[in-house]
């Protein structure tokens, strides 16, 4: 009776702390970015935090780009539309483990965490 007492909380325990491993192995990822282009446009996007300033280059009209960054800050990014016209998007925070989606559209750039709906 002890012995399988024993056993199940061992068991118990061992699911545990593989649930908390899980849980906690994502927050020590670097931060990831998506920038999709939703116009029917070419767009040149830069992405700028703290000091630093990363040129995405042109992106083609209904696709994405991808990048992470090693770094804990707020990102802002700025595009420019093939006529001249350039917007700019709301700082976003990011940190380890973060997913950030930025969406472009023909006169604004929405940015939000991938857990948002």
């Amino acid at each position: 009776m002890i012995r399988r007492t024993f056993n199940i909380l061992t068991v118990a325990v061992a699911i545990f702390f593989g649930v908390l491993v899980i849980l906690a192995v994502p927050s020590f990822f670097d931060p990831a970015f998506e920038v999709v282009n939703k116009t029917t446009l070419p767009v040149f996007v830069v992405a700028e935090w703290r000091n630093e300033e990363k040129e995405l280059g042109n992106i083609a009209p209904m696709s994405s780009y991808e990048f992470s960054v090693n770094d804990e800050a707020a990102m802002k990014l700025r595009v420019r539309y093939p006529g001249g016209a350039e917007t700019e998007s709301e700082p976003i925070y990011f940190t380890s483990g973060i997913q950030v989606i930025a969406m472009i559209t023909i006169d604004a750039i929405k940015v939000r965490y991938d857990h948002e709906t």
